[in-house]
């Protein structure tokens, strides 16, 4: 099972452009069957409406030549312009394009799907990340249906994605502390193998260690309710904008940076029975870095 990731593409420009072409190639070249968008779907303000030019100027015109379902979730720039400190809800029109067009794929604001190939099932987790424009009610709302989807998961790799970073090198750093308990609550289920997001305009590949709370037991031991297990974190925004940010190691201080890149350019993952082949590529169609995850 073969799929790219990108995150940050909907700016209309030539950067976007020279993305889409490659991915183009890499469809061609890996048999990719689906596509998972990570968010700033359409710059810089999202849309007004479902029949907004922008659909059609940045998502369909570029990727004309992908016929492909493209599942989406929602970035901060989908929101729409925060004036008078009123909180827009453009995501809307987003989620309703769903109907309309045939590859863009963008039911709920959060939503869960399953993908089956070989007998091997990958479930996804996809996020609202932008929590710090939600009401207390809708964060706990949402935190509650994944903990319910995740336990209930039976695939085979579980993968959680969002549009914000959890931990990053680049300019948006490391998630805030709202963000930050949300993800850790999640990833304390101890079922989700890899994060993806993009936000950061950058690619990069972290692991982190994640260490569970003790429980007692029936003789009043403690023991570990998991074994600890390794988070492996993607970012991969490099779909449209260039990066001009900073770089800052520092917010590595809990895991470990195994690659960064700074050019265009996607992600590309392939999904086995006991391994999860990671690859991510520049524009040019160049291999930057490749990494296997093994169960």
């Amino acid at each position: 099972m073969t799929f790219l990731i990108i995150g940050d593409m909907g700016t209309s420009d030539h950067f976007q452009l020279l993305v889409a072409k490659s991915m183009e190639k890499l469809i061609k070249n890996y048999k990719v069957k689906f596509i998972c968008g990570l968010g700033d779907n359409i710059y810089e303000f999202g849309v007004k409406s479902v029949t907004d030019i922008k659909f059609k100027k940045h998502f369909e015109e570029p990727y004309k030549n992908i016929n492909l379902k493209f599942y989406m979730c929602l970035g901060n720039h989908d929101y729409g312009e925060i004036i008078n400190n009123v909180i827009p809800k453009d995501y809307k029109h987003q989620i309703d394009y769903t109907k309309i067009s045939k590859k863009w794929h963008l039911p709920q604001r959060y939503y869960t799907y399953s993908k089956k190939m070989n007998g091997i099932q990958v479930d996804f987790f996809v996020l609202d990340t932008n929590i710090d424009l939600m009401e207390d009610n809708e964060i706990m709302e949402q935190l509650l249906y994944f903990k319910k989807a995740i336990k209930k998961s039976k695939g085979r790799w579980k993968i959680l994605y969002g549009h914000h970073t959890y931990r990053s090198v680049s300019g948006h750093g490391n998630a805030e502390p709202l963000l930050e308990n949300f993800l850790n609550a999640l990833f304390s289920l101890g079922k989700i193998d890899i994060y993806m997001c993009g936000h950061d305009h950058t690619k990069q590949y972290i692991q982190k260690q994640l260490k569970f709370n003790k429980t007692k037991n029936n003789n009043n031991k403690k023991t570990l309710n998991k074994n600890n297990k390794i988070l492996h974190i993607i970012v991969c925004g490099s779909g449209g904008k260039p990066y001009d940010y900073v770089t800052n190691l520092k917010n590595m201080n809990d895991c470990d940076l195994i690659f960064s890149s700074t050019n265009l350019g996607v992600g590309l993952i392939n999904c086995k029975r006991n391994i999860t082949n990671i690859s991510f590529f520049n524009e040019k169609n160049e291999l930057e870095y490749k990494y296997s995850i093994k169960k």
